[in-house]
């Protein structure tokens, strides 16, 4: 075991010598879960203990294969996505750990490792081991504070979980955690909200996520909704949810950096800050996906073929290679998700050219109902645009 709070490998970028290297995230996605619940469309299922082992092997195989592309950067942020994460025992972990820091030895002193958490799954054991092998955030799934709610959609938890969870974490001695809540479910009064965002705030999360419902197709609860089995709150009744969130989250001291983000004062995700900046990240395991030299790649989501192969980043595909004006549109819809907006001096930096000088209709336009505002050389959303904001995005699309 590693000792508490030391991201092993990591060193500052002058000791690493030469030229600096690029700034890397990592995403690591763990495809299996309990159960899945009613909404997910996510690439997750339960799995056997033989399949998880497999997997496990499968993945270290990859992150030695993905050495050269560790060699030529710098760790800013891994992210350890599912399905549920928090299912793999403390030993296990300690594999995967162990394969990461083999293979990536340069890390950012302050590098950001975050695991995602179910709480229905986490024990003092395991926070103990995250703790030792150097993650120093974890996002949990707390979804919301009713019981019955929780049931309708498929989790596992109850609230009481969340707690027990929240202070086995704080225990381990982690001081940087996010929930993740859900407006708009089916049943879900906005007193119901309200009374969710009160709960995850008496735990005192240094991060917040706050997400509308996306009913995906395929899924149980599009069924149960076109069946007439369950209803969605109406779209008054889910803005009016957005209205507390911001309300209520700012009164208590967090700050709003993106649609969805809420955190203290410095606790941004910084892993979700590197896809709004368009910045590269490298994507293991089942059906992950990489941003690398402008180029999109996508792994495949075949569990056995990719538990089969000797070498499973060779079945990753490149779906797409994003041409000048792909790579500014693409900065322009992700970077104004964020309420910093995009700063036309960066712009210009990066891609020669005002964006004014590029989208100087779709600019004018949103400006003049009311959806982008300037501010110095920042463009940014009104409020107005928050509630619109996919009318501006496909304005850059």
């Amino acid at each position: 075991m590693r000792n508490a709070g030391e991201i092993p490998g990591s060193r500052p970028a002058s000791q690493s010598g030469g030229t600096r290297k690029k700034r890397l995230g990592v995403y690591i996605h763990y495809p299996f879960c309990v159960r899945k619940c009613a909404y997910c469309d996510f690439l997750s299922a339960p799995g056997s203990d033989l399949a998880r082992e497999a997997y496990l092997a499968a993945l270290c195989r990859e992150i030695r294969e993905m050495e050269h592309v560790f060699r030529n950067a710098e760790i800013r942020s891994v992210f350890i996505g599912g399905g549920t994460p928090s299912l793999m025992s403390p030993e296990d972990f300690i594999r995967l750990s162990d394969a990461l820091h083999d293979a990536a030895l340069d890390w950012e002193p302050d590098a950001e490792w975050t695991i995602e958490a179910n709480p229905g799954t986490v024990t003092p054991e395991k926070a103990r081991c995250w703790k030792a092998q150097g993650v120093n955030r974890v996002s949990m799934g707390m979804q919301a504070a009713q019981n019955g709610l929780l049931k309708r959609i498929g989790r596992i938890h109850t609230m009481d979980d969340v707690r027990k969870s929240f202070e086995m974490l704080r225990d381990a001695g982690f001081d940087n955690l996010s929930l993740d809540l859900m407006m708009g479910l089916p049943g879900q009064s906005r007193e119901d909200w309200q009374e969710t965002l009160e709960e995850a705030l008496v735990l005192q999360p240094e991060h917040l996520s706050c997400y509308s419902l996306i009913v995906e197709e395929g899924t149980p609860l599009l069924d149960w909704i076109e069946s007439g089995r369950m209803t969605l709150p109406d779209e008054e009744t889910e803005r009016s949810m957005y209205d507390d969130t911001l309300k209520i989250l700012g009164a208590a001291g967090f700050e709003q950096y993106e649609i969805s983000n809420f955190a203290k004062p410095g606790r941004e995700s910084r892993h979700n800050l590197s896809y709004w900046d368009l910045s590269e990240y490298l994507g293991l395991g089942l059906g992950a996906s990489s941003y690398i030299d402008g180029k999109r790649i996508k792994n495949t989501a075949d569990l056995q073929s990719y538990i089969k192969a000797e070498y499973p980043a060779e079945l990753a595909e490149v779906e797409e290679t994003l041409t000048p004006e792909d790579k500014m549109s693409e900065w322009m819809f992700l970077g104004l998700r964020k309420t910093a907006g995009v700063s036309d001096t960066d712009f210009a930096e990066k891609f020669g050219r005002s964006f004014m000088e590029v989208y100087p209709d779709q600019i004018r336009q949103l400006v003049h109902d009311g959806l982008l505002e300037q501010k110095g050389d920042r463009l940014c959303l009104t409020r107005r645009g928050l509630d619109l904001a996919n009318i501006v995005f496909e304005a850059f699309i």
